[in-house]
């Protein structure tokens, strides 16, 4: 949790004032996007843990819930719940997989800093 803080806090530092040091890179417009990426990458693993934990121990409440259901229609409604909470989970996950293929994609189309490093004459 303190990383993730810490990446948070350096994103707002960093993006409210940012001045170049000797060898940082200089993407002009684009500095910001590496500050996102270590936001993004910071909390992208705690978030699918959550979702994850999240949607299980409902999908095992409502399991319990059909299994003591008195009549079908109770059963049949925790069921048609328990696939919409499993449909629900893995479209969150998905997206998450989705949006880290994204992150780790992007600094590549802006350029790389190596590439773009001030350098002392």
């Amino acid at each position: 949790m303190n990383l993730i803080l810490a990446k948070v806090c350096s994103f707002i530092t960093n993006v409210l004032s940012h001045e170049l040091t000797e060898g940082e890179a200089d993407l002009g417009k684009f500095n910001w996007v590496y500050n996102i990426t270590d936001v993004i990458n910071a909390i992208k693993w705690p978030l699918i843990i959550i979702i994850a934990a999240a949607g299980s121990i409902y999908a095992i409440f409502l399991g319990v819930q059909m299994a003591r259901a008195d009549s079908s229609e109770k059963r049949e409604e925790a069921k048609k719940r328990v696939i919409n909470v499993l449909l629900g989970v893995a479209i969150a996950v998905g997206l998450m997989l989705l949006i880290t293929v994204f992150v780790n994609a992007l600094p590549s189309w802006i350029g790389k800093p190596e590439d773009n490093v001030i350098k002392n004459s």
